[in-house]
């Protein structure tokens, strides 16, 4: 067990400092994402390219500087944890036993209630688009990036466990997960103006520099009059090098009075091939391992012909009691390793997410935006459930305008965001922020950050 936590947080910091999801500029970001119409220049790639055909409002992007961080998690709150495990007034730890005020329930049991049945998971994603190669010009754009997406999981029985303890004859569930995905993009987007609208495409080139993830777990553990028992299992599963291809696809109607809509499906066509000899990463391994020991980190044999890895992690206990777990802790307490085959190349779909949005113009002082969103898969940053987006956007100072939006549904269930910008002649300066999983700082179980220059005429 040990070892699998290690490497994941090796795979984890290195991966954190370097690059996540489908990229979004801060003004996208600051209207909750309701940017299927209302993108426009190179910020039209990955939500909707349909809207480079509007030439006559961006003629040229370009982005000098952009980043995006999300970190998250899907249980604390910074209002949950001043609550509870801050300390009381006198210092003293929180009563956890004691009973909530009008409710039959104490506050222990009102925090495992909070607690998500698949266990207590963290996130981070980061996404850099490549300065200087993302570039639109007329209905034509070129792009590029970094993409870095990781999400783990602890069991909810571990902190069952903690809170109140392995009751005899209880199976506390060892279900975990784990994701990790890096990788770059290429993409080529333009777009075909007609009469009433646009129809627009992206071709995206991707190119996969790894993967790691826990992609089978379970067993159990219990507390018997006879001893500890545990079947508990995590197959680990990794892979360095990939090649794949994925395309988007959109509709934007032209301007029906005050209103436009759109309507979107990226990653239609999506997937990488991992693992195998014939990609970028594996044809320079020498040259990418001079830099990062990316097989030693992952786990990986070192011979250059291997490019993927799966490791079964099984910890086997029964009867153990008191006396012969703490005389041999080393012996009883470890998660045994054993390699299992992998296939020599290892297909992962590119999640696929359906968009629909519509905006309206108040005069020269208001754009309201609403997006519904889903997607057609339910992993890394696509969500099946449903989720609905409404933004607004105060031009009336255009070198300054001001943004704010909130969202419902989706990963999170409740999103809110605010931004702002400082809009010159051919340059724009962006920032914003948003809350995930409550509607301010304080609620909130995750945030999400952006900053973004850009030439744009």
């Amino acid at each position: 067990m040990r070892s699998l936590i290690i490497k994941a947080l090796l795979l984890g910091t290195f991966l954190v400092t370097a690059f996540g999801q489908a990229h979004i500029d801060a003004r996208g970001l600051a209207l909750c994402n309701a940017y299927t119409v209302s993108s426009r220049g190179v910020a039209s790639v990955g939500f909707n390219p349909a809207n480079l055909g509007f030439t006559n409002e961006v003629r040229l992007s370009a982005n000098i500087f952009d980043i995006n961080i999300t970190a998250y998690n899907n249980f604390m709150t910074m209002a949950l944890f001043n609550r509870y495990f801050s300390g009381d007034v006198n210092g003293d730890p929180f009563p956890l036993e004691s009973k909530m005020p009008g409710r039959d329930i104490t506050h222990k049991e009102y925090l495992l209630s909070l607690l998500p049945e698949d266990g207590f998971a963290v996130g981070l994603g980061v996404t850099i688009p490549i300065p200087l190669l993302n570039v639109s010009w007329g209905n034509y754009a070129f792009t590029s990036g970094m993409e870095y997406f990781q999400r783990n999981t602890l069991p909810q029985g571990l902190f069952v466990m903690m809170l109140e303890g392995n009751e005899v004859g209880k199976a506390l569930d060892l279900s975990t997960s784990q994701d990790v995905l890096l990788v770059s993009n290429f993409a080529f987007s333009f777009a075909i103006p007609f009469e009433s609208y646009n129809i627009g495409a992206t071709v995206k080139y991707l190119a996969g520099l790894g993967f790691a993830g826990v992609d089978s777990s379970g067993g159990s553990f219990k507390t018997l009059a006879t001893g500890l028992k545990s079947d508990g299992y995590y197959r680990y599963t990794r892979a360095i090098g990939g090649n794949g291809l994925a395309v988007d696809v959109g509709f934007t109607s032209e301007k029906i009075g005050n209103w436009q809509y759109g309507v979107a499906i990226n990653n239609i066509i999506g997937f990488i091939n991992w693992g195998n000899t014939d990609n970028t990463i594996a044809r320079n391994i020498s040259l990418v391992e001079a830099l990062v020991p990316i097989r030693s980190i992952l786990g990986i044999p070192s011979d250059s012909t291997i490019y993927s890895a799966s490791t079964l992690y099984t910890m086997e206990m029964d009867s153990v009691n008191v006396g012969n777990g703490l005389n041999n802790i080393d012996e009883y307490f470890q998660m045994l390793e054993e390699d299992v085959p992998v296939p020599d190349s290892i297909r992962m779909n590119y999640p696929a997410i359906f968009r629909i949005g519509a905006t309206y113009q108040h005069e020269q002082d208001f754009i309201f935006m609403a997006d519904l969103s889903a997607g057609l898969d339910d992993y890394y940053f696509a969500d099946r459930n449903w989720r609905l987006a409404l933004g607004a956007e105060w031009i009336r100072f255009k070198m300054i305008p001001i943004r704010s939006g909130m969202a419902f549904g989706g990963p999170y269930g409740r999103e809110a965001s605010l931004g702002t910008g400082v809009h010159l002649l051919w340059f724009d300066a962006d920032i914003a922020l948003k809350f995930l999983g409550g509607m301010s700082l304080s609620t909130a179980e995750g945030i999400e950050f952006g900053i973004n220059f850009q030439f744009k005429r």
